[in-house]
């Protein structure tokens, strides 16, 4: 399985960032407020102010992200990182506008499977409350209608914007719609990737044509419709492939579990 997740820790020096949206345009915390990056600067060097997912903002102390972002992909256990914070208001990562807020507490699901990637969320506590109006809404529990086949949605993300390297420190966001689960199944019956469970899960992206995607480092952002969050990147295969559209966390499956944590 392909994780939407920074580079191993192991092979992490200040010089080597996440990556991110493929196929994108360049998108501000400005007008994106809830946008915000997961960040570790003790693990992810200082160039890129540490990102290594990305987040949203879905109450002024909570953060919406996914919860392989807090596991190793290669041990399976989860991280401890004393520094971990969550950086508001930047734009660009090379910058220091904003705020870099420490992180307090962590909340995964507690059906959370790192081996099927299945309930792939977590919610992070802020020290620090936010702005209130920055806050993103997120989808109704057991909502349907934002995942109907073609549905425009889009996700936002820090890093490389063709799959091969080229590292911006600026925010993109690209817009794909959804992929219908029969596809996506398809696409994801077996294989060295991973299993597609449309329960948990739901497919984004132009799946025949390929070009446009979450990747690497995106793990944790956002997949908006129509002002609401409703996925979060989770995994896939490749980045932008013909035939692998991006999977993400279906929200609506556990919405009332994340509000509780709020």
């Amino acid at each position: 399985m392909v994780l939407f997740a920074a580079l191993p820790a192991a092979l992490a020096t200040p010089a080597t960032p996440a990556a991110a949206i493929v196929g994108g345009v360049r998108a501000s915390t400005t007008d994106h407020p809830w946008m915000v990056a997961v960040a570790s600067r003790s693990v992810y060097g200082d160039s890129r102010s540490g990102q290594f997912c990305g987040g949203t903002l879905v109450s002024p102390t909570k953060v919406v992200t996914a919860a392989h972002c807090l596991y190793d992909e290669t041990t399976g256990e989860r991280v401890n990182r004393p520094d971990l914070d969550v950086i508001v208001g930047r734009t660009d990562l090379a910058g220091s506008v904003g705020q870099e807020v420490p992180v307090v507490s962590t909340w995964v699901d507690p059906d959370y499977a790192m081996s099927t990637n299945e309930w792939d969320v977590a919610v992070l506590t802020l020290a620090e409350p936010q702005d209130p109006s920055s806050v993103l809404p997120m989808v109704a529990q057991g909502a349907t209608a934002p995942y109907a086949a073609g549905t425009a949605a889009t996700v936002f993300g820090w890093g490389d914007l063709r799959g091969n390297g080229t590292y911006p420190t600026t925010l993109h966001q690209v817009q794909v719609p959804m992929v219908a689960d029969s596809t996506c199944a398809a696409d994801y019956h077996s294989g060295p990737s991973g299993s597609y469970d449309g329960r948990t899960m739901v497919c984004a992206g132009l799946q025949s044509l390929g070009g446009r995607d979450a990747c690497q480092g995106d793990s944790g952002g956002p997949l908006v419709v129509a002002g609401r969050l409703v996925g979060v990147v989770s995994w896939g295969e490749g980045c932008a492939e013909p035939g692998h559209p991006g999977v993400y966390t279906r929200l609506a499956a556990m919405a009332d579990a994340v509000r509780g944590q709020l």
